[in-house]
């Protein structure tokens, strides 16, 4: 692969015609800027010229702001525009985290969608239950949006919840850290997280999706909301770190659980197993109480070889999950 210039990526990223499995031939990761659900990538300096100082200072601010990441979305949508009354394909909306937007690197689950569905999407890599529902809420503009175009949404996808029980918080701390106690022999996975900081993070949660649900039941009556609750991600750095990691990760999962004294991979996968089953019990009681809500039980969805990292499952990963989550749409 010759070298480009980074004007030559730039119009690479605005052509929508250019596969993203191309374009991700001409990044790299940033591991120092990477955070759980929000991988950070520039392009590589190695195929990407970079010329002046100028353009050290656009490369770099590609990484710090997610830059790709606005430009995912944004090819996203305008393939949705390319598309949409030409192909006679059900419409659907979804917002959510790295699961449905994971930049480039990935054929995340929207990316598998895109053969059989019509998806306007406004997910972003490393959003959170807070941003989306409660500080900054965009579903409810991008539904009233597509309604004034003249859409009829069959679906709405939402997938949340991820960084509250497996990432971080906006300074940083894993939440892991916070939910789950002390490693103790003598007790068992469930004792582990028994805890005030989980009791409070799934009140939390609930909050976040009895509003997602009222506010589309009280403006979109009809539309179909479907959640789900992530599969078992596995540990794979306890106690000594992941021995073979993608580069763009860190030990989200592991390194918090490693210092709380867990010994091995097995029991610390345990322990994130029965947290993300607390999740997907939630979710599935909340959308018992709605009529227009479908819970998507992606758990066992994953084969255990399909892991990128200790969120993300790998491209086949992705397919099976979204495979599982198209029999509710």
């Amino acid at each position: 692969m010759s070298k480009i210039t980074l004007s030559e990526f730039q119009e690479m990223l605005a052509d929508i015609d250019v596969p993203d499995s191309e374009i991700a031939g001409y990044l790299t990761a940033d591991p120092q800027r990477s955070k759980p659900f929000l991988p950070a990538f520039g392009p590589d300096p190695e195929k990407v010229a970079i010329a002046s100082d100028m353009e050290q200072l656009q490369v770099e601010a590609m990484a710090v702001s997610g830059m790709l990441n606005s430009f995912g979305r944004l090819r996203r949508r305008r393939r949705f525009k390319k598309r949409v009354g030409k192909e006679d394909l059900p419409i659907v909306y979804a917002e959510g985290d790295s699961w449905f937007q994971f930049p480039f690197m990935i054929e995340d689950v929207i990316d598998h969608l895109d053969s059989s569905h019509l998806v306007w999407c406004s997910s972003a890599a490393g959003d959170t239950l807070k941003n989306m529902v409660f500080d900054d809420p965009e579903y409810p503009k991008q539904l009233r949006k597509l309604k004034q175009d003249g859409h009829s949404v069959s679906a709405f996808l939402f997938s949340g919840a991820g960084n509250d029980v497996v990432g971080q918080d906006a300074d940083g701390v894993a939440a892991l850290s916070r939910i789950v106690r002390d490693y103790n022999p003598n007790r068992s996975i469930q004792w582990h997280i028994e805890t005030d900081a989980l009791v409070d993070t799934m009140a939390f949660i609930e909050k976040a999706y009895r509003k997602v649900l009222d506010d589309v039941d009280e403006e979109f009556p009809g539309i179909k909301v479907v959640l789900h609750g992530y599969d078992r991600a596995p540990t794979r750095g306890v106690p000594n770190g992941d021995p073979n990691p993608p580069v763009w990760a860190k030990p989200w999962t592991s390194d918090p659980l490693t210092k709380r004294g867990f010994p091995d991979n097995d029991i610390a996968s345990d322990v994130v197993a029965a947290i993300l089953d607390r999740v997907n019990e939630l979710t599935k009681g909340i959308c018992n109480a709605y009529p227009h809500a479908v819970y998507a039980d992606l758990r066992n969805t994953v084969p255990a070889g399909e892991w990128a990292d200790e969120l993300h499952p790998t491209d086949n990963g992705f397919a099976e999950a979204a495979a599982k989550l198209k029999t509710f749409l």
